[in-house]
């Protein structure tokens, strides 16, 4: 009993601990902007736990999970545009990308969530307890104050404010990243959403061509954020995010828990033994395919 409780607290002191050196030493002049973004991001989660642990004597529920993390990457937008003292084309670019990617994203998850009846088979073992629950909550608050940080970091560090060609590169990569998750997205809900299909893998459309094409599309926009801020701040600093998400998607809660979920429900189906065999875990056509990790 002690133990599912220490390690959630332990976990979750963590979390605030590291998100708040970074924001430290990511930020300039002493600045704390970044630290109160960082706190602010936790703790509306925090807020949103209240009601989603089941405290108010409803059922634990993640129905509002993805819903809450898409508003905290909008609210964590407005906010640090408002209280910034600087402002550019650049950086109005980089918060409408974001904000299309967040309104995208957040209304289908919300949308698919619904038609699960309110389940995600991701929190079945983090319903157990609050603490754990928490700590699941917790880490969304990290997750987008530290996907965020090209937005911030390029509020304070801003060089270059005329546009160039690293910035043409970044905007093309980051539509074709959109389009690749969104069209990956649908395609997949769609599938799903068929009752003939039923118990039954995808292996069409864009999933032919890999395991976990809406995962690559995301590694690649959030990569090209990094590069549209690099291109006006020239601070490496700016790729700590898509480093964080490629990291967390490829050996946290993305891949990983997927394949072993969907090892275990087809493990006789002979016709995914040979998908996975011949199908890039990641990368579309030329990624490494079977029980390689990307």
């Amino acid at each position: 009993m002690l133990k599912t409780i220490i390690g959630p607290i332990i976990g979750i002191a963590i979390c605030i601990l590291s998100t708040q050196s970074i924001a430290y030493a990511v930020s300039i002049d002493n600045s704390l902007t970044f630290n109160y973004i960082a706190l602010l991001t936790i703790g509306l989660q925090w807020m949103c736990f209240i009601h989603a642990s089941g405290l108010f004597g409803n059922e634990r529920t993640e129905k509002y999970y993805d819903l809450m993390g898409s508003a905290t990457y909008i609210m964590a937008i407005i906010i640090n545009s408002s209280i910034s003292k600087h402002y550019s084309m650049r950086i109005a670019l980089l918060n409408l990308l974001v904000l299309l990617w967040t309104l995208r994203l957040g209304t289908f998850l919300f949308i698919r969530i619904k038609r699960n009846k309110g389940i995600d088979s991701r929190f079945a073992e983090f319903k157990i307890n609050n603490y754990r629950f928490l700590m699941v909550w917790t880490l969304q608050g990290v997750w987008v104050f530290i996907v965020l940080l090209p937005l911030l970091i390029i509020t304070q560090r801003e060089v270059n404010f005329q546009f160039k060609a690293l910035d043409y590169i970044g905007c093309m990569f980051f539509i074709c990243g959109l389009l690749l998750e969104a069209i990956a997205d649908y395609q997949k809900f769609k599938f799903a959403s068929e009752s003939k299909n039923k118990g039954k893998f995808i292996s069409s459309g864009l999933w032919k061509y890999s395991r976990h094409t809406n995962y690559f599309g995301e590694i690649l926009l959030w990569s090209s954020i990094a590069v549209i801020a690099y291109s006006g701040t020239q601070s490496y600093l700016v790729f700590i995010s898509p480093a964080f998400v490629a990291t967390l998607l490829v050996f946290g809660s993305g891949i990983p828990i997927l394949e072993k979920n969907a090892d275990a429900k087809f493990v006789k189906d002979e016709k995914y033994q040979i998908y996975k065999k011949l199908t890039p875990v990641l990368v579309p056509f030329i990624g490494r395919a079977g029980n390689a990790m990307f």
